[in-house]
């Protein structure tokens, strides 16, 4: 059975609407166990308080079965670069998303105290980065910000932060893609 843990970015309480808050009830309506933590100060957000967070929800889905599967947005992608060289094994999960992370300009423009973090050589074999071609928390050309992370990517036609705010909502896409594991998943439109 696939476990999956969500990790939110910047200023996001959850809202209804979110494309990750949609995927929380899809996943559970199909009765697939999903971590879909609050995590702490989301619009002053630290590392440590973050880190503590992560690694807590990390821990609690290395004790399931079957496999553990990561899905984080934003900022959460910036936490992730920061926790996988470091985690134990135990800790990693069988396969990860990263979606729509910000670029290292705009993170020290909207979050100067979250330190940007060397995305390269994450150590993971099953990474996707996921993002649109134009992303207002990325000024660089998205084949820039794919090379910068170092893992295979998707990249999704259009504008946008793949949140509630430019109008994704719901996303077949991302529940295709962690209950499949195929990439052909994401070349579904998304919401």
């Amino acid at each position: 059975m696939t476990h999956v843990l969500l990790l939110h970015g910047l200023g996001n309480d959850r809202p209804r609407g979110h494309w990750q808050r949609w995927l929380a009830g899809e996943l559970r309506r199909r009765r697939t166990p999903v971590q879909y933590p609050q995590l702490p100060d989301r619009d002053a957000p630290t590392l440590p308080a973050w880190r503590d967070v992560a690694v807590r929800e990390l821990e609690m889905l290395a004790e399931t079965s079957g496999e553990r599967v990561l899905m984080t947005h934003s900022l959460s992608c910036v936490l992730w670069a920061h926790l996988a060289r470091d985690l134990p094994a135990a800790l990693v999960p069988e396969r990860v998303a990263l979606i729509a992370p910000p670029s290292p300009l705009r993170l020290r423009e909207h979050v100067p105290s979250f330190p940007v973090a060397d995305a390269r050589d994450l150590g993971i074999t099953d990474t996707r980065l996921v993002a649109r071609e134009r992303d207002p928390y990325r000024e660089e050309p998205f084949e820039a910000t794919a090379a910068r992370w170092g893992v295979p990517w998707i990249g999704l036609p259009g504008e946008g932060h793949l949140n509630h705010e430019d109008g994704h909502g719901a996303w077949p896409s991302a529940l295709a893609w962690v209950i499949t594991g195929s990439d052909r998943a994401w070349r579904l439109a998304p919401g």
